[in-house]
């Protein structure tokens, strides 16, 4: 079973990106949404995502910043930052600082965000298989 983390401090928004991945990602992907990115790091710190997304401007504690929080928590976790604001310089620092897989932005084309999504799934189930294989058994 696969798990995803949706952040968004829009309800709507959170709601319709929640329905839109559910009916394009597949019955075997779970999708957890919150719009508290607080509560998202602490949900981080109680169960494993193969994806997070966040949306970047949020009371509190701002996408980038979680997503930064999450790479600490989970660096297995393939983190996507989707928001309404496109500038060189947060773009820059997603990538650099939080490791941020996708950096895309609203409004989302639903072919596209589901593409990429399935790209963010695709990736995490490969960190996953590098990872399994990089474990050598115990001899006892």
């Amino acid at each position: 079973m696969k798990r995803v983390l949706l952040v968004d401090d829009e309800p709507h928004l959170l709601m319709a990106l929640q329905r839109l991945l559910r009916g394009a990602l597949g019955p075997d992907v779970v999708i957890d949404a919150l719009s508290d990115p607080l509560l998202a790091l602490a949900q981080v710190r109680r169960c494993r995502y193969d994806v997070v997304v966040s949306d970047l401007r949020m009371p509190e504690l701002d996408g980038l910043g979680l997503l930064m929080l999450v790479s600490a928590v989970q660096p297995q976790a393939v983190r996507v930052l989707l928001t309404g604001s496109s500038d060189f310089a947060t773009a820059q620092a997603a990538i650099n600082e939080a490791g941020v897989f996708r950096y895309l932005c609203k409004p989302w084309n639903a072919q596209e965000l589901r593409l990429h999504l399935q790209a963010a799934l695709a990736q995490a189930a490969r960190l996953a298989e590098a990872e399994a294989g990089n474990k050598k058994p115990v001899l006892a």
